[in-house]
């Protein structure tokens, strides 16, 4: 099992902070037109440069919005409205209006976080991880007008998944067929609008929508929403059912305090209906081994080839998010950067971005390949992290290739050279000197003479 690695800044405020602020800073650099609007640095002794253009004034200006800012949330809001108010037109709007959102809810600014949340959904109304976050926002409240609002914006949501799928399996021929990003988003969708109808006191509607998720897309999370529902309505023997289910799921729980948490809920039901914890134990496996047998597709692990050594990397094929399996083996001769990580780890998303920032420097080298493979046992959260982080590194599922790497925290970084042999590895980030560094390595293992054939 992939662990947390110790050091990676979510007891350690400071480094947080300033990884979110790098972050930042290169998702804006990132945005479009950033790099043409800078244009070529001018050497010692040029005559004076030409006023800017309208672009490169925007670049500098948003630039020195965060720049000045000092690492300083409510700062950073206060520099990023003027922006746009300056630059009302600027292709950057989106991103701007995100970082303002994230800096408001870093800082507990919950009514500047609303605000700017909306807006943000007005430019992204299928983006389920903002929704989430702002019904999360709005729900905190504790006022009619704040759920009333959230509830407007999930059903809104809902009923564009609900097209959005029907028009997938007609497209596709039938629901079977349908593309499994379209079928997490509805399901992730109901289980925020339950939640919404069960803090509302309708757990009638609550159960519906919790229901509805789980045939679709079953989840742990959503084994335990009905689970509590059932649990508070003191139908323990239902509310046992499903916090079975909860526990057993297979996959990696994204917080084992959770898991801790599910465990405490599935002890208290039993002893309910019980005189004690006795036969638990078999209950819960003989629930996993359901699960496995049900969705043996979903959680199925890559396997080497036949007769190929179980040990070798490069005998691996990896499903992929989108698009057809990744052979490993198609990489023998390169230099080849791998990168692991997962959607709860908070330092792979830093990473990730500085991952592409050195990545383009080789986008005209052939003999450099860059690949992020995931290690989230349920895929779950996956698709919905790329779209919003727009990675556009190839990404691939791990499936079991963590082991023979012994990859035992993230994010860890891991370089081959030309013969299959591994030449460098980085386990947690240092996001000072992360791209210096990993654009140095990549350049001296590129130097090196290429083998007359890889081993095997």
């Amino acid at each position: 099992m992939v662990k947390k690695h110790p050091t990676h800044g979510a007891h350690v405020p400071g480094f947080t902070r300033h990884c979110f602020f790098l972050s930042l800073l290169c998702a804006l650099c990132a945005a479009p037109g950033w790099r043409a609007a800078q244009g070529p640095a001018a050497p010692a002794g040029a005559p004076p440069a030409t006023p800017l253009s309208s672009g490169a004034q925007e670049s500098e200006a948003l630039q020195e919005a965060v720049r000045s800012s000092a690492d300083n949330p409510q700062a950073l809001i206060k520099n990023l409205e003027e922006f746009l108010r300056r630059f009302p037109q600027s292709a950057r709007r989106e991103q701007v209006l995100e970082a303002i959102y994230e800096s408001a809810r870093r800082g507990n600014d919950s009514q500047t976080a609303i605000e700017y949340g909306g807006e943000l959904l007005k430019l992204r109304p299928n983006d389920a991880g903002l929704l989430s976050s702002l019904v999360e926002l709005l729900d905190r409240q504790e006022n009619a007008l704040g759920r009333a609002q959230a509830l407007e914006y999930t059903t809104n949501f809902v009923q564009r998944a609900e097209k959005e799928l029907q028009e997938s399996a007609r497209s596709a021929g039938g629901k079977e067929k349908v593309p499994e990003s379209a079928t997490v988003k509805l399901a992730a969708a109901y289980l925020i609008r339950g939640k919404l109808y069960a803090g509302s006191a309708q757990p009638a509607l609550a159960q519906a929508d919790y229901e509805k998720s789980y045939v679709l897309y079953p989840s742990r999370r959503g084994a335990e929403l009905l689970g509590d529902l059932a649990a508070a309505g003191n139908d323990f023997k239902r509310a046992l059912d499903q916090y079975v289910t909860a526990f057993a799921f297979p996959g990696v729980d994204p917080a084992p305090a959770h898991k801790e948490e599910i465990r405490r809920k599935l002890g208290s039901c039993y002893r309910a209906l019980h005189p004690s914890e006795e036969g638990l134990g078999d209950l819960v496996l003989v629930r996993y081994d359901a699960l496995v047998r049900e969705m043996a597709g979903r959680f199925q692990e890559a396997r080497p080839q036949p007769g190929a050594d179980p040990h070798d990397p490069f005998a691996y094929v990896l499903e992929r998010p989108n698009g057809p399996p990744l052979r490993l083996a198609d990489y023998r001769g390169k230099v080849l950067v791998m990168e692991f990580w997962a959607t709860w780890c908070g330092a792979c998303r830093l990473e990730g971005k500085l991952v592409e920032r050195v990545a383009e420097n080789f986008r005209n080298e052939p003999g450099v390949q860059f690949l992020a493979v995931n290690v989230d046992e349920d895929h779950t959260a996956v698709p919905a992290f790329l779209k919003a982080e727009q990675w556009t590194t190839t990404v691939a599922y791990s499936q079991g290739l963590e082991r023979p790497l012994a990859v035992q925290s993230l994010p860890t970084l891991v370089i081959f050279d030309r013969r299959g042999l591994v030449v460098y590895r980085l386990e947690g980030l240092e996001p000072g000197s992360f791209m210096e560094a990993l654009d140095k390595k990549v350049r001296e293992v590129l130097r090196q003479p290429e083998a007359g054939s890889p081993p095997g």
